[in-house]
């Protein structure tokens, strides 16, 4: 039954006369177009109702990757090329044939190749064009790591290499370790890792990648790989392979195919060797993140953001723990402040991502240039806007507050638990209370919460300790929660990523005047509350209820402002 599949969009309302026309009217125009990909890219038909009607007409199965495991062997009998060129991928064997998910069920040529490449008949089954290529993609990234680690665990194993020989191959593009290294930065990248852990261990080297806040094993390999690894890192960072007893630092600009990071490289000597982190800094896909409209605030919270940003003078404090985002929040705001004619000055330490139109400063403890010390250089240089990296002592904040009141815009971060804390924060550090009363033009709380993946998150009746934690949102009404499961879409991690959420203080007469007489942060947090300011544990729990987070997400948030 060769029925066009337009045919069967129609008589089952999926598709109009009128769209039909119009996909056929620019098909004439692009001849080269198949009129499937005309119909998905105008958004008149969706790709799972297209993959119904053709599974119906050809009498084929459709299948959801996300749920379905690909078995790497069977994958492994195309090449990813062949994969992404053609939108197939094997995904395992059934009853003694080869079953290939594809996205066109009319590729008979394609077909004919791969089942003459398995020596075997072949299955067909349909899948999305976008779950074939992000599980070919999860796929033939754990194979080419697989084929490195080995590659380098047999030019290691028994090698009996000088320093200075492994140091002359680890020069040379195309050995088994650079091979190695490389294929690591690239697929942490491809993950959207933020560090990667070179971790020698008693008998195994393992390599850790921090995705989403959290560290999960990547891979490990033979001890032995361990020294040609630490020195291919060490020439990248440009550090010393000699010295094994201290710490060093380095970076790298990495750039290879569409991965264009910046490497921040740290050794540290442990017991069983040299253990190297490399933090991925400058990336080209966080640029988006420069824009205070990408951060994920709310359209109230933008404005009070956009106020902070528009006031002439004061201080605007970012607080939050250690990777809860407050740089990317505080670069958002320089981004969106130099594209003015003023001055914007920034002492940081570390610079994490180069901003045109601002003077950066990085920290040099060891050469005397601390934070204090650039903070006064800085107030000579006619600064208009100042960026603080983290306001660490006394002296730096008091120096801060007093460029607040005298006339300057200042961006600091501090590591407290809310707003409300802050203000302690800031008093315990020495700052007098009508001085930080008067500096203050608002505090912004933040942390980054984990999002549920779409594809496989699982729906679950809470229990009664759970609803007793989702409290004040009448949690009797709270029928059901959601929780991780983790598939090939999200790296059987449960989780696609993380979004910011933020509480905001803005310090007006009364909240000034409560700052100025020493309240307790519990009472500026009442009057918040009250001024209708949600809380960062409030703002997470309505996300528990909508299903984008799982409550393991919302505990950790409860106990990090408590």
């Amino acid at each position: 039954m060769n029925i066009p599949v337009e045919t069967l969009l129609l008589e089952r309302g999926l598709l109009t006369e009128r769209q039909l026309r119009r996909a056929m009217e620019f098909r004439e125009r692009c001849p080269d177009k198949a009129l499937e990909e005309i119909l998905l890219d105008f958004g008149y038909v969706s790709e799972a109702a297209l993959l119904a009607c053709l599974g119906e007409r050809d009498g084929l199965e459709v299948v959801d990757l996300s749920e379905d495991k690909v078995d790497p062997e069977a994958a492994g009998l195309i090449s990813h090329n062949f994969s992404d060129q053609y939108q197939v991928l094997p995904i395992g064997i059934r009853n003694g044939k080869l079953v290939v998910a594809a996205r066109d069920p009319l590729m008979f040529d394609v077909f004919d190749e791969i089942e003459a490449a398995a020596g075997m008949e072949l299955t067909v089954v349909l899948a999305a064009a976008e779950s074939i290529r992000d599980c070919a993609a999860a796929v033939y990234r754990e194979q080419d790591l697989s084929n490195a680690v080995q590659k380098v665990n047999k030019e290691v194993q028994g090698s009996g290499h000088s320093r200075e020989a492994c140091a002359a191959s680890e020069r040379v593009e195309g050995t088994p370790i650079v091979k190695m290294v490389n294929t690591l930065i690239e697929q942490a990248y491809a993950r959207g890792a933020s560090d990667i852990h070179v971790e020698p261990m008693e008998d195994r080297l393992v390599i850790r990648l921090r995705v989403n806040g959290d560290l999960v094993e990547h891979t490990s390999m033979a001890m032995e790989a361990h020294r040609p690894i630490v020195t291919r890192l060490k020439i990248m960072g440009g550090m010393d392979i000699a010295e094994k007893r201290l710490p060093q630092d380095g970076k790298y600009r990495y750039d290879r195919g569409q991965v264009k990071t910046d490497l921040r490289i740290s050794a540290l000597p442990t017991i069983y060797g040299e253990k190297i982190v490399l933090r991925l800094l400058n990336s080209a896909r966080d640029d988006c993140l420069m824009d205070v409209r990408r951060l994920g605030m709310t359209e109230e919270q933008e404005e009070i953001f956009e106020r902070f940003i528009k006031a002439p003078y004061g201080l605007v404090l970012v607080t939050g723990p250690t990777g809860s985002g407050k740089t990317t929040t505080l670069y958002a705001a320089l981004n969106r402040l130099v594209r003015r004619k003023i001055n914007v000055v920034t002492v940081e330490d570390p610079v994490e991502k180069a901003i045109s139109g601002a003077t950066q400063v990085q920290v040099n403890v060891k050469s005397g240039l601390t934070f204090a010390v650039a903070l006064r250089a800085i107030l000579r240089q006619d600064p208009d806007v100042i960026m603080i990296g983290e306001m660490r002592d006394g002296e730096t904040a008091s120096i801060g507050v007093r460029a607040a009141i005298t006339g300057h815009l200042v961006f600091s971060t501090l590591h407290t638990n809310d707003c409300a804390a802050s203000v302690a924060r800031l008093l315990d550090m020495g700052v007098v209370p009508y001085m930080a009363a008067a500096a203050l033009t608002g505090v912004i709380a933040q942390r980054l919460v984990k999002e549920l993946c779409p594809h496989c998150r699982r729906e679950y009746e809470p229990d009664g300790r759970e609803r007793e934690l989702l409290g004040g949102a009448a949690p009797e009404t709270v029928k059901r929660l959601w929780k991780p499961v983790g598939c090939s879409r999200c790296g059987n991690t449960g989780y696609s990523g993380r979004r910011a959420i933020y509480e905001f203080m803005e310090v007006d007469e009364k909240i000034g005047g409560m700052i100025q007489k020493g309240t307790s942060p519990h009472e500026i947090r009442t009057v918040l509350r009250k001024n209708g300011s949600k809380s960062l544990r409030e703002q997470a729990r309505d996300m528990t209820i909508r299903g984008e987070t799982s409550m393991e997400e919302l505990e950790k948030i409860i106990y990090s402002v408590e």
